[in-house]
């Protein structure tokens, strides 16, 4: 500090520092080798002159603080900076021309070049300020502005102004003129500005992207043998080379180490791009591509997603059972599941048909919405799965886009929280997590590609699965806040839709039902499954195409029997048929489910007999009559003999243009 213009060391600080103790100090004092500039009292520290420390101490707190002259000026000079609150806010939203912000901590430096050059201006223009903060002479200011700003401690203010007088002038001439946006450097994105330019970031990210998928330090050693003409590159897309001129400055190639290289490879731009040729296309869809937030539906049966998986044990053939489920997407229950030895459209329809079992048992309407993919439902995308025949809404899911579809989710929920709790073998052999890998153990023989492995029957499976299904269905909704204490099923059977459609067994035994040609026997009776079915009422014949009794016979599986079918002529519906039974003729054997089945038929019988008398008094009884008098000819005939006309003295040969067609006319009238 200064204390009457000399710069000035308070002693209890210089002891306090060990750079003198208290004994040399009273010793130098009394020998006139130190000039105590204040005595020390009470409430007042003892000052000495920097000047007339010895040496042997200057340097001591030369080492511990710098040049003290150089201090005092930057803290005259720093403690005048005034804060710009204006730069901040400018320099946070200032976009680059790639559309990037600045750094956090190039704002920092360049709010710090604003207060710096505001303090600069203040000071010029206020002659007893500069005279405080640059000294008592004026001459060769920029000069002393230089040597101010230079005095600032950098790790106490980082700033990027320019040392030299001449620059520092013109940055802040600049920056009079055009304001804050003066202080931005030119170099953002100026690709003359780095080192790698376009060109070397094009050829190493195309390096990368080989077939081999080589390693960064493989692309680096790659570009070297490029820029020494061992090898050339060409860009298969267009099937131009590489230009080696393109990589030189000044007639020397541009070398780059290999951490350059990896910088630029794991930028997140270039990244993204290189994943999509070296990634499979499902690995990059996980990875990178942005995907979308729902919100899952508040009433059960509004979305139902299906989907097929191969459950992870194998069978003693040492294949997977193939299996194919629906589920509830508001309540997360399994409502349909179906099994095969090998996945086709059999097997989506087994799951539908199980599907509407549940259905029809818990007597539930139709779901809303239909969530399936393309591999196995393509085929019924103008049948069943049209959006408005059977359901109001279907959502075809994307090929490849397995985090899309509701169902993916649910396999692996059903996985891991309840298959590997209940079952064993469970899980992946390459899975990061231990506790999802499975156990191997090598059998070492001559094919050495061989793991010991436990097999199951078909039926063990499909019936381990399915009591699997009866657990995750049991459990606990993973909401509990919005389903305190209720199960999946329980969330399903109470929080339905209530805009639901009635259940329509004739139209879904159209779509997923079994369909058996056949024909109307006796106005009454058909066949199929080995079973005799009854029309419901004899108008039905009116129903049929003309001399056509053949119909086609749907009805959906049961393992109870098939108590319905249904009838459909070329895609029309004619009606739905109960099944005929047959009762005792011997009265003695007669019991009441016997009586009720003769009544029945006795009934359609008398229907028949009053439609086919009404029938026959609605038609005539004709007889034939030979009308005689219609072949009488008359006795005198008047014969009726034509006339010749002659033919007009008109001369067609002489028309032979509309000229003189005109001109006949005229002359005839």
């Amino acid at each position: 500090m200064y204390y009457n213009n000399i710069l000035c060391f308070e002693v209890a600080w210089l002891t306090k520092q060990k750079i003198l103790s208290t004994a040399n100090y009273k010793q130098l004092k009394s020998r006139g080798q130190i000039e105590t500039v204040r005595r020390g009292c009470k409430g007042t520290k003892a000052l000495v002159a920097f000047d007339s420390i010895p040496d042997r101490f200057k340097e001591a707190i030369i080492e511990k603080v710098g040049d003290p002259y150089l201090k005092v000026k930057e803290s005259k000079f720093q403690d005048r900076i005034e804060l710009d609150h204006m730069a901040p806010s400018f320099f946070s939203k200032y976009k680059l021309p790639d559309g990037r912000n600045l750094p956090p901590d190039t704002q920092l430096q360049y709010c710090n070049d604003a207060h710096i050059l505001n303090t600069i201006d203040t000071i010029i223009k206020n002659r007893s300020g500069r005279k405080k903060a640059l000294g008592s002479k004026a001459t060769k200011l920029w000069d002393k502005v230089a040597d101010a700003v230079n005095s600032i401690d950098k790790n106490k203010m980082d700033h990027t102004l320019p040392t030299n007088p001449r620059r520092i002038q013109n940055k802040y001439n600049e920056y009079k003129k055009d304001g804050h946006i003066a202080l931005i450097s030119k170099k953002w994105c100026n690709d003359n500005s780095r080192k790698v330019t376009v060109q070397i970031e094009k050829l190493i990210l195309s390096l990368y992207t080989l077939p081999n998928k080589p390693y960064s330090n493989s692309v680096h050693d790659l570009y070297m043998q490029f820029l020494g003409g061992a090898i050339e590159v060409v860009d298969t897309k267009t099937g131009e080379l590489f230009d080696r001129e393109d990589f030189m400055v000044d007639g020397m190639p541009v070398t780059i180490s290999e951490a350059t290289v990896w910088n630029y490879i794991n930028d997140p731009k270039n990244r993204v791009l290189v994943d999509s040729y070296r990634s499979g296309a499902l690995e990059f869809n996980s990875t990178h591509r942005p995907h979308h937030h729902r919100d899952q539906p508040n009433y059960s049966l509004s979305k139902i997603s299906m989907d097929d998986r191969d459950l992870p044990r194998k069978m003693i053939n040492g294949k997977r059972v193939k299996a194919y489920y629906a589920y509830d997407v508001a309540s997360g229950a399994c409502i349909g599941a179906s099994y095969s030895k090998k996945k086709d459209t059999d097997l989506f329809l087994d799951c539908m048909r199980d599907m509407f079992r549940f259905l029809h048992r818990n007597d539930i309407g139709i779901p809303m919405e239909m969530e399936v993919e393309n591999h196995l439902v393509k085929h019924f995308e103008h049948t069943l799965m049209q959006a408005g025949n059977v359901f109001p809404f279907v959502r075809w899911a994307n090929p490849g886009n397995a985090q899309e579809k509701y169902a993916e989710s649910m396999h692996r929920v059903k996985k891991y929280g309840y298959e590997k709790k209940y079952q064993d073998g469970i899980g992946r052999f390459y899975s990061k997590l231990e506790a999802n890998r499975v156990k191997q153990e090598k059998i070492f023989d001559a094919e050495n590609d061989n793991f010991k492995e436990k097999y199951y029957e078909y039926k063990e499976l499909v019936a381990d699965d399915l009591a699997v299904i009866q657990q995750f269905n049991n459990a606990k909704h993973p909401n509990q806040k919005k389903y305190k204490g209720m199960s999946r099923m329980e969330v399903l059977m109470f929080h339905l839709n209530p805009k639901l459609a009635k259940y329509d067994e004739s139209l879904l035994a159209k779509y997923i039902g079994v369909g058996i040609e056949t024909s109307i026997r006796r106005s009454q009776y058909l066949f199929a499954n080995n079973h005799k079915y009854t029309l419901p009422s004899v108008k039905i014949l009116e129903r049929l195409k003309t001399n056509n009794l053949n119909v086609m016979a749907y009805y959906i599986p049961a393992s109870s029997g098939i108590e319905t079918i249904h009838l459909y002529q070329d895609d029309v519906f004619i009606c739905s048929c109960k099944g005929l039974e047959n009762y005792q003729t011997a009265k003695a054997e007669q019991t009441e489910k016997d009586e009720i089945a003769y009544l029945n038929q006795a009934k359609y019988v008398s229907e028949f007999d009053k439609t086919i008398k009404a029938g026959r008094n609605y038609i005539g009884k004709p007889a034939i009559i030979e009308n005689t008098a219609a072949l009488d000819l008359p006795e005198n005939v008047e014969i009726v003999k034509t006339v010749p006309v002659d033919d007009d003295d008109f001369d067609y040969s002489e028309v032979d243009s509309q000229n003189s067609i005109k001109e006949n006319a005229f002359n005839s009238l």
